[in-house]
């Protein structure tokens, strides 16, 4: 039984055409149930309420504002045009049916685990064990946030253009003519700069051509160390016309980074890396054991190294650093490939620059290829897949992950399961008992929806969207009186706030009697 297994795994990935085929069946089959899920989370903004994509004709719009921009929304840096010009052909073709939205990830998702495959191959991994490899990064449940969350787009999408410069990176490093070395370094810079209108991510390929060079180099495989050269002055040259772009033309807040807010986290610098080096385990255990996801993190910050997980942490980065040395000078740098790797995906999340949260899953989505580079380097140095019963046990956890995927994604396909799984995890988050109220209040489920939308304002009342929900469901309900008290709590936060000053003139008109309830009302309309 186990000699069949592994002669139909060989048989497979004799030819890049089967592999291709078998991801694309595997993948379907363990994310094929959140084709059937719904938008969820921030979907409403980036796609539902969002009028951008709602025709062709916005692609100006798309390219010179903010991502939740065309939601009538301010104050955020988010600037992800490529996703958003994606989001606007399937309006165009397909209208809003979530299961076109949710199949593009898929595919993407499918693409970069066959390109996963090839970039193994021509780094010298044997096809079992490059096969094998992208099957962790394809069933990982890890990535599900990054798949299965539709306004994640962004990150298959990056990927896809991150591995390709890669990809024509490996041709550039061949005795190839000068002609073909500028057409092979034109192809490169046009996908990079595509690329980095997906996400800025796309800058790390600077650093990953860089460790792809080394690693070359140590191999004797470099043919020309000039053209490298310049294959990453040009790469280099049109990241910082982006950041040019992105400081002086595409920057909405004024701010540099992810957000606007200010706190300790954002205004220091050293309290940022404090915070990264500290979280950094948290990544393991999320890889290692992949049983508790969940998409809100605790929002918190540490300004000092003191403490077990820092320690942890830092003996994590010291050890990656010994064995990435011992493998580019003892070895022939393939450990110093994978961990480096890791290491120069992780940079845009390590706090240079402030993001909006502190580390989330798909975080991870591009630097776990250099983890899963080392075991399969390590599967090909201990020829783990000659030995059948290793061969069938690893299938056997793949499918374990495959198992975890589909349970995570009937999560992501359903938002009251979604907002309750947080729940599990978190029960401090306002802005989740928000969502979950609203979801509930969709669904006909006031009286439930009320208790949540209360849970929320005890918990952080400074949002006039909680107070204007709450006061519509207790309309819903057929309690004015109550309604109306509502929606002036949430003009007391906002006075101009849009929705409750309609929906408070609404209901005055129906009942007259509200408005000498209540001296404190001075927002009635003529």
């Amino acid at each position: 039984m186990l000699s069949r297994v592994n002669l139909f795994i060989e048989k497979i990935t004799l030819k890049n055409s089967s592999v291709f085929i078998f991801f694309f069946c595997i993948t379907l089959l363990f994310y094929g149930n959140i084709l059937l899920g719904d938008f969820i989370f921030d979907d409403n903004i980036f796609i539902e309420n969002n009028v951008q994509i709602r025709s062709l004709t916005n692609i100006g719009e798309i390219y010179r504002s903010s991502t939740t921009a065309g939601a009538g929304l301010t104050g955020d840096n988010f600037y992800r045009p490529n996703q958003q010009l994606i989001y606007a052909i399937l309006y165009l073709f397909f209208g809003l049916s979530p299961f076109f939205f949710h199949l593009v990830p898929v595919l993407l998702h499918i693409l970069n685990g066959f390109l996963i495959f090839l970039l193994f191959i021509r780094l010298n991994i044997s096809r079992k064990s490059s096969f094998f490899g992208a099957l962790i990064f394809l069933l990982h449940p890890i990535l599900t946030e990054a798949v299965s969350y539709i306004s994640g787009l962004s990150e298959p999408l990056v990927l896809s253009t991150i591995l390709a410069t890669l990809l024509i990176f490996i041709e550039v490093t061949k005795p190839v003519t000068s002609k073909r070395f500028i057409k092979l370094t034109l192809w490169a810079a046009l996908v990079f700069f595509i690329g980095i209108f997906s996400k800025e991510s796309q800058s790390i390929s600077i650093g990953l051509v860089a460790i792809l060079g080394i690693l070359k180099y140590k191999r004797g495989e470099l043919y020309s160390l000039s053209r490298v050269i310049y294959f990453g002055i040009i790469l280099i040259l049109l990241s910082v016309f982006y950041i040019y772009l992105r400081l002086h033309y595409l920057n909405f807040t004024g701010a540099l980074g992810l957000t606007d807010a200010f706190s300790p986290y954002t205004e220091s610098l050293w309290i940022r890396v404090a915070t990264f080096i500290h979280v950094l385990p948290e990544y393991f255990k999320m890889i290692v054991f992949p049983r508790r996801l969940k998409n809100e993190k605790p929002y918190i910050f540490v300004s000092s190294l003191f403490s077990i997980q820092s320690f942890v942490s830092i003996l994590i980065v010291i050890s990656g650093a010994v064995l990435s040395l011992i493998s580019i000078f003892r070895k022939n740098g393939e450990i110093f490939f994978g961990l480096t790797w890791f290491a120069v995906s992780l940079v845009p999340f390590s706090g240079v620059v402030p993001l909006n949260a502190i580390y989330l899953e798909h975080w991870l989505y591009i630097p776990i290829i250099g983890l899963i580079f080392c075991v399969s380097y390590l599967f090909d140095q201990y020829c783990v897949f000659s030995k059948p019963t290793v061969t069938f046990i690893f299938i056997v956890l793949l499918s374990l992950f495959g198992v975890r995927v589909m349970m995570r994604n009937a999560e992501w396909g359903d938002s009251v399961k979604f907002y309750e799984n947080e729940l599990k995890y978190t029960q401090t988050s306002a802005r989740i008992y928000n969502n979950l109220a609203m979801e509930l209040s969709d669904r006909g489920e006031c009286h439930t929806a009320i208790v949540n939308y209360e849970k929320a304002v005890s918990l952080n009342d400074i949002y006039p969207q909680t107070h204007h929900n709450l006061a519509r469901c207790l309309e819903y309900l057929g309690k004015p009186d109550q309604a109306f008290k509502e929606y002036l709590k949430a003009l007391e936060i906002q006075p101009s706030f849009p929705y409750s000053l309609n929906a408070i003139n609404d209901l005055v008109r129906r009942y007259p009697y509200l408005l000498n309830s209540s001296n404190r009302w001075r927002f009635l309309s003529p």
